[in-house]
């Protein structure tokens, strides 16, 4: 008897599809765990090597003891994230060329976020006792800060990131919405996408709010930060119910039929004992 370890899907075409649409559905729920668990994650590992929380997200790439200015613990887990995150978006493929394109470049700026830095000046040191003493407990540091010259690269592309995810939520999100069975109302999902693309710009706002009903202030900016990353989350894990529910990637016949159905404003016929991706011939 065959191990199922090492058992292939059955030769059928629509456990095929099935499986392989089962990357997809994978790849696009991946993007929502890590989001959701990235600023948790970030604070619970800092937490662990001793380090209280940051003023931001960003500032755990430079987060140390004087004991850690070697290691710096926090590191890899805001790259890693970040990387995993940017690799993810540009791999998933959009259903139209426009989100294909802007979920590419989002990747892009996600990356660049992790392997550029927040930037760091000895001017900052003045004004800034976390930065006094980071250059106190690790003084590469502030060999680095004087010689970084670049442009507000990890800044300027984490602005753009959300901004572009925005816009998918706006203008491309809902251009799956007519493969939904007719009983389901395409316009909660609208209405779903269209608010999380204003929190994608307004995500200061509960940001700072969570941060001011802490006792937290001096770290508003990581609540503003791990705000945005949640909705971020919270879009993939729409995007995937979404398309679970129209059946787009796992019985795609039945989608066009569910699309046939609401064009012309019947219910949907009951799938045939084909379900699945069109029969080669």
């Amino acid at each position: 008897m065959k191990s199922s370890l090492v058992t292939p899907p059955a030769k059928d075409p629509r456990e095929l599809w099935k499986h392989f649409s089962d990357t997809y559905f994978s790849l696009r729920l991946g993007l929502a765990v890590l989001a959701f668990a990235f600023p948790f994650v970030l604070y619970g590992i800092g937490k662990w090597h001793g380090l209280d929380l940051q003023p931001s997200m960003s500032a755990y790439f430079w987060a140390a003891t004087a004991q850690q200015c070697a290691s710096f613990p926090t590191r890899t887990i805001f790259v890693g994230f970040l990387v995993a995150i940017g690799v993810g978006l540009y791999l998933y493929k959009g259903i139209t060329d426009l989100e294909n394109y802007l979920l590419n470049v989002a990747g892009i700026c996600a990356a660049l976020v992790a392997i550029f830095p927040e930037r760091i000046s000895p001017k900052e040191a003045l004004t800034d006792p976390r930065i006094a003493g980071l250059f106190t407990t690790c003084p590469a540091i502030e060999a680095w800060a004087g010689q970084d010259t670049l442009p507000p690269i990890h800044y300027a592309a984490a602005i753009a990131l959300f901004v572009i995810l925005a816009i998918v939520a706006w203008t491309c999100a809902w251009k799956s919405l007519e493969y939904l069975p007719a009983e389901i109302d395409p316009a909660k999902y609208r209405r779903l996408y269209r608010g999380i693309a204003v929190a994608m710009v307004l995500f200061p706002v509960p940001g700072v709010a969570v941060a001011f009903v802490l006792g937290l202030m001096p770290n508003w900016v990581f609540f503003t930060e791990a705000a945005g990353v949640l909705t971020f989350g919270l879009y993939w894990a729409v995007k995937t119910r979404e398309l679970s529910l129209s059946s787009l990637e796992k019985a795609p016949d039945q989608a066009v039929r569910h699309a046939h159905a609401r064009a012309q404003k019947r219910p949907v016929s009951p799938p045939g004992p084909a379900a699945g991706p069109p029969q080669a011939r």
